[in-house]
């Protein structure tokens, strides 16, 4: 006899009883390692959660760029979209002090958006200022960038857009986990953004 499938809502329940028992852990662990594990499953599980239950596109896009800032430690975070063009565009920004950032605040490191854009792959710069191709690019030394991330959101053969994250810090854990962290978040945001088409972020309201 086949089992049942759980419903939507069962789903959600699933999921936000895991999220409470991460959270948990979170609060008891002082081990790197574990804290390590418990951000990227807390990060993953809550844009899961996200993507099942917010039909308000700016809500769940604040959300994803909080839970990225979250577990890469950033300071800052960018949701750009391509439109079909090659040169990706600001759509959304958020700071880890909880404010929404402006066009006029999106200077990034484009070098590392398009060494991004080139593998299409998950883009990680460990510490910007020791390496030895990135350390003299103009926005890094002007920014005083330490850690950049940049993460493509492909969806079938089409790059739709991508998540861009920094900080004036070093990351303090970095290795191949942490990218199949990134892979996943962005094939999941490619999805939400395929699903959506053209979306308003209402790019008006700077405070939370």
């Amino acid at each position: 006899m086949s089992k049942n499938k759980n419903t939507p809502e069962e789903h959600l329940q699933d999921v936000d009883r895991v999220l409470e028992d991460v959270r948990e852990h979170l609060e008891r662990t002082d081990e790197l390692s574990e804290v390590y594990e418990l951000r990227a499953l807390q990060l993953l599980l809550e844009v899961t959660k996200a993507l099942h239950s917010q039909r308000d596109p700016h809500k769940l896009f604040t959300l994803i760029l909080e839970s990225l800032l979250s577990f890469a430690e950033a300071e800052r975070a960018f949701l750009l979209l391509t439109d079909g063009g090659e040169t990706p565009r600001f759509k959304m920004g958020r700071t880890s002090q909880g404010h929404y950032l402006t066009p006029q605040d999106c200077v990034i490191s484009h070098s590392a958006v398009e060494e991004a854009l080139r593998k299409q792959q998950p883009f990680v710069l460990v510490d910007a200022q020791t390496d030895a191709k990135f350390s003299t690019r103009a926005s890094i030394m002007d920014l005083e960038l330490r850690t950049v991330i940049v993460v493509p959101l492909r969806y079938e053969e089409h790059v739709l857009g991508l998540l861009y994250a920094d900080s004036t810090r070093p990351l303090t854990r970095y290795g191949q986990r942490y990218l199949n962290v990134l892979h996943a978040l962005g094939e999941q945001v490619a999805v939400a953004l395929h699903n959506l088409g053209k979306f308003d972020t209402h790019p008006g309201e700077q405070e939370h």
